[in-house]
This record gives C-alpha cells, sequence and structure tokens, in this order.
C-alpha cells in the first residue's frame, strides 16, 4: 500500500530544460501517448534485456530480482547497464529495453507525444532520507530562507527543487530566484563547506555521513509533511516495445511485480544488495534511512506528480495522465 502523499508530485520544473532533454526522441518518436493491455501468456519474444540503471539505492529492487531469481523464473535474462543523463532518450532510441525514469520525465514524454508504458514503480521518498543542508554558522535557519539562494542539488526537475519550489509557491515567495547549481552528492558537502552554494540538498547515503562528520546542519527534511512517501522514478517500456513483444512485457511486469513485493517484505535484504552495485559500505548501509518501497505498483500516484507539475506551470497547459494512471 502506498503512504499518504496529499496532492504532490516529482521532477521536471521548466519548459525550457523539458524540451532540449526531450527534442531527440520527439524526432523519433511522434506518435501520441497512450497504454492499453497486452498479452500475459506465450513464448517470451525477447529473453535477453538491458536494463538502464545508476548506482544508486533506487535500483535495489532490479538487483534484488536479479539475485532472487524472478527474471529467470519468467524466462528472461537481464543485464543492468549505466545509463546516460537521458534515460528517455536512451529507451526511446534502444539503447536499453527498459530502465528508470523520474515520474515526471515520464509524463513530460509521453505528453510530447511519446509513448511511454510503465511496466513498475521502485520506490518513494521517505521522511528523514534526504535532507536541506547548510554550514553550521549560515543564517539560514528554514525553507523561506532559501529564496534567492544558491543551492545545489543532482538534477534540476528533480525531487529536491520540485518540492521547494512548491513548498515556497504555497507561501506566496518567489522560487523563481533560486539559482539551483548540478552537482554530484559527494561533492556537495565541501562545496557548502567552502562556501561555493548556500545550502545543498543531500539524500543518503552521503547525508548520513555529513551528519556525523559535523560542520552542516539540516535546514529540513525535503520528504517531510505532505512530501512523505513521495513517488520518484518507474521502469517504462516504449509503446513499441510493449506491442512487439506482449509476452516479454507481461513477463517482466510479472518478475518486477515479485520483486517489488519482495523488497517491500525484507528491507534487510535491500540493505544487503546496495553494497554490491553501489559504493555503500555493508555497515552504512545498516544505517541509512531506506526509501519507502510500495508493496506493490500503483500509477495512481503519477496524479499527484501531474498536480505538482500544473502548479508549476512545468507543460503550456494541464498534465495529461495515461489510462493505467487514472483511478477507476
Amino acid at each position: 500500500m502506498r503512504g499518504p502523499i496529499i496532492d504532490r508530485g516529482t521532477l521536471w520544473s521548466t519548459r525550457r530544460r523539458v524540451a532540449a532533454f526531450l527534442s531527440v526522441a520527439i524526432m523519433t518518436w511522434g506518435a501520441s501517448a497512450g497504454t492499453q493491455s497486452f498479452a500475459q501468456t506465450g513464448k517470451i519474444e525477447k529473453p535477453e534485456i538491458t536494463f538502464g540503471v545508476f548506482p544508486i539505492t533506487n535500483y535495489g529492487v532490479v538487483y534484488l530480482s536479479i539475485k532472487e531469481g524472478f527474471f529467470e523464473a519468467e524466462g528472461l535474462r537481464v543485464t543492468p547497464r549505466m545509463m546516460g543523463a537521458n534515460p528517455v532518450a536512451g529507451i526511446v532510441g534502444g539503447d536499453f529495453d527498459t530502465g528508470g525514469v523520474t515520474w515526471t520525465a515520464f509524463l513530460v514524454a509521453t505528453n510530447r507525444g511519446i509513448p511511454l508504458v510503465p511496466l513498475s514503480e521502485t520506490d518513494r521518498g521517505r521522511a528523514g532520507q534526504t535532507h536541506w543542508m547548510v554550514k553550521d554558522d549560515s543564517p539560514i535557519r528554514k525553507v523561506e530562507d532559501l529564496v534567492g539562494k544558491k543551492i545545489a542539488v543532482v538534477t534540476v526537475g528533480g525531487a529536491c527543487d520540485m518540492i521547494l519550489n512548491d513548498l515556497l509557491r504555497s507561501k506566496g515567495l518567489d522560487y523563481k530566484s533560486i539559482g539551483y547549481t548540478v552537482m554530484n552528492v559527494p561533492d556537495m558537502a565541501p562545496t557548502v563547506l567552502r562556501a561555493g552554494v548556500d545550502a545543498a540538498c543531500i539524500p543518503d547515503p552521503i547525508r548520513s555521513v555529513v551528519q556525523e562528520q559535523g560542520g552542516l546542519r539540516t535546514v529540513a527534511d525535503l520528504f517531510s509533511g505532505p512530501y512523505d512517501y513521495f513517488p520518484l522514478v518507474g521502469f517504462p517500456v516504449t509503446q513499441k516495445f510493449a506491442e512487439s513483444y506482449p509476452n516479454t512485457f507481461a513477463a517482466l511486469q510479472r518478475a518486477l511485480a515479485k520483486g517489488l513485493k519482495f523488497a517491500h517484505d525484507n528491507p534487510e535484504k535491500l540493505r544487503a544488495i546496495y553494497p554490491t552495485y553501489t559504493t555503500i559500505k555493508p555497515e552504512l548501509a545498516n544505517k541509512i534511512v531506506l526509501a519507502y518501497t510500495p508493496e506493490k505498483s500503483d500509477f495512481t500516484q503519477l496524479k499527484f506528480i501531474a498536480d505538482l507539475m500544473d502548479r508549476l506551470q512545468v507543460l503550456p497547459g494541464k498534465t495529461k495522465l495515461p489510462d493505467v494512471a487514472i483511478a477507476k
């Protein structure tokens, strides 16, 4: 079951960046977005699957599903491969059969005519997992003080800037005055300490290390209040893939559904898998705040993201949801 989300969403905050991000993919796939049902039995048409990943905790479900044999049981041989900066373009261009895509990037793509079909959720943000942090002696004490400041984020259009923008918008403050700087997470704390940026949005596992080392303090919890259990990343395929390989599509869905349920029921297994594909040491993996892994995928979660995108005017008009995301 999902956590108590209240009218919120994730990722991609400016039209200009959205257009740049998807321009190549849009030229390739100009069809209208849509979702439909596909066959669930029969011979696997494409047993070899290239799965786009990053070496971060969001992808624990993929690696657990490989380790526990869920893909193999469905007749699939899954190879994880590192993605580049544009996961949507990588999937649409055929570099990957599926891979992790932020839900805002997913909605932007489908609203711009790129037909993607979701296979599975992966995880959702949880209170305590990611903090806005500043130097101990910074005058910044609350989120309102971040207006007009320079802030380090993993990506522009990510959970960090979208949530902060929405918070400040709700208070009638000028969130557009913030200068977001894209930065690798390990570089964030040192950059804040030398005053290269005023604040940084630091997720676990680095957040736990920074807090222990001292020098920085927390201004606010990213996923607190109405943003707790915030949908982060999903695994889609192109509609062409789903239509060309309906049995493979169904097998992938079944395997990922098993993996999601297994991760939900066995959080200690998630902690144990992280050191096998990330740089997180076992002792740190045992201490970090885990993201929330839902028991099963619930694509109606996309409405919260669409509503957030509309509040921040990410797209020219109202964000349209695929059929699978509309509550019946």
